[in-house]
């Protein structure tokens, strides 16, 4: 079932097209839907007087809206150069990152064994927490002491530092209190 494809007509659009190739594949005839509109009027000629004023506005005509007043405003603005750009961003990014790292604390877990099951862990918690001082550095609010084998229990506690603190000098300090501690062990470390 092949038919004839009607013929092409200036004044018809996409749409039209479409829809009588639709009406021609279902067997209609495009005559008996509707009627082919008239062809349109060859447009007038336009004439090609143009002024020299409006020949300069069109050289003029700044496609993407730019000002000249912004322009001058930029031109007359000292540029800095690359070194000093360079310089700029460089202090802002370490600006970041040190508002970064002031922000940011490890917690860390510790267990400390003392020698002896006479030992006051509660004595020796003050005594820590006392004497191991440093910037940035904060000490855990409370402590629990689970027993390790044979009546000794062991210190657990927690404390918080900067970037700018060790936890290994942290547990240094606690070991010279070698009377009252026999080790320590660091049990966790988490960033905050």
């Amino acid at each position: 079932m092949t038919t004839g494809l009607p013929p092409y007509d200036l004044a018809l659009d996409e749409h039209s097209v479409a829809l009588s190739y639709i009406l021609m594949a279902s067997g209609k005839s495009i005559a008996a839907v509707a009627p082919a509109a008239p062809a349109p009027a060859a447009p007038a000629a336009v004439p090609k007087k143009v002024t020299k004023k409006v020949e300069e506005d069109d050289d003029d005509f700044d496609v993407f809206g730019e000002d000249e007043d912004d322009n001058k405003a930029e031109e007359e603005a000292p540029k800095e150069s690359r070194a000093e750009m360079l310089a700029r961003l460089k202090a802002e990014a370490e600006s970041r990152t040190a508002a970064k790292e002031a922000k940011q604390r490890t917690l860390v877990a510790i267990e400390v064994k003392p020698w002896s099951t006479e030992q006051d862990l509660n004595v020796l918690w003050k005594k820590i927490t006392t004497e191991v001082v440093q910037d940035g550095l904060k000490w855990g609010e409370g402590y629990h002491t689970p027993e390790v084998a044979f009546g000794i229990k062991k210190l657990c506690m927690t404390f918080t530092m900067g970037v700018n603190n060790s936890s290994d000098d942290v547990v240094e300090a606690i070991q010279d209190m070698e009377d009252e501690v026999q080790s320590v062990e660091v049990t966790s470390m988490n960033v905050l």
